[in-house]
């Protein structure tokens, strides 16, 4: 990893709504401020980032770190013994269920926990940026899936499919703020696809994440930047959760990945979806 951040300027579409609308240019105003609606990183969130990256770090330094936030201890701890993480015996403690994670995937449950915390409270908008944590969610397992099977980078891989839409909600959050007049509704969508890669670069610098992540966020729609391999990365993650619901094939090959191995990752993902259903009927 560099310290560098941002190394890929984050897209914006190139069919910018003309003229400029007064929606679209509120918005630009509050992003150029730099602090609209910037989600706040916990201090346990930050540290496990950093914890998990150091390898002298041991489970009891990570554990006495969460138990320091009691309310997300609190959704750690139910989470890690929901039937998705269910290893045959309920963690009765933070250091318990951190033992079975592994210090990486505690880092990367702690970040949906926090992902899934800022999405909450708003007046409006709430079902479909609830949508949109619940794609990244999948987008994060299917990008482990790629990685694993394509040999692609995968100390980031959870994170990066999980966090790389996470301007999305940050966009609908300041909306959520505004006054939207009923004619301005049909441009929503359109401005949160727009800006969603630099709101969404603009949170991963602010929280300082890797610039691993900062890239996928800022450039996971811009084609030019596929050789970066965790914007590849989370390219493919987006194409493997899309072709659940429509054939890829042609956007696999663009990536780079063959109607063969593209079959193989479709079913690896599909096995990963079945396994997290059936531990749900369990739970």
């Amino acid at each position: 990893m560099t310290d560098s951040y941002l190394q890929i300027e984050p897209v914006v579409d190139s069919m910018p709504l003309e003229p400029m609308s007064e929606l679209e240019q509120e918005l630009r105003r509050r992003l150029d401020t730099g602090r609209a609606a910037l989600p706040v990183l916990p201090h346990v969130a930050a540290s496990a980032l950093k914890l998990a990256a150091d390898q002298r770090a041991n489970v009891e330094e990570l554990a006495r770190l969460v138990d320091t936030d009691p309310p997300i201890a609190a959704r750690f701890l139910s989470v890690a013994n929901s039937a998705i993480y269910w290893r045959g015996f309920n963690a009765s403690t933070t250091q318990a269920a951190i033992v079975r994670l592994g210090l990486a995937r505690t880092r990367d449950l702690l970040f949906q926990i926090v992902y899934a915390n800022t999405t909450v409270g708003l007046k409006r908008y709430q079902a479909v940026v609830r949508d949109s944590f619940d794609r990244s969610v999948r987008c994060a397992v299917a990008a482990r899936v790629v990685s694993s099977r394509l040999g692609l980078p995968q100390e980031l891989d959870y994170m990066s499919g999980l966090l790389h839409d996470i301007g999305e909600a940050r966009i609908y959050r300041i909306f959520d703020g505004l006054q939207i007049k009923p004619e301005q509704k049909k441009e929503l969508h359109q401005l949160v696809q727009r800006y969603h890669c630099r709101a969404g670069a603009e949170v991963a610098m602010a929280w300082h994440l890797p610039p691993e992540i900062v890239d996928a966020c800022a450039a996971h729609h811009d084609d030019s930047s596929k050789d970066s391999p965790h914007v590849r990365l989370v390219m493919l993650a987006d194409t493997l959760v899309d072709s659940l619901v429509a054939p890829q094939l042609e956007r696999f090959a663009f990536l780079g990945v063959d109607e063969v191995s593209a079959q193989a990752l479709i079913e690896g993902y599909r096995d990963a979806q079945r396994s997290s259903m059936r531990a749900r009927a369990r739970s």
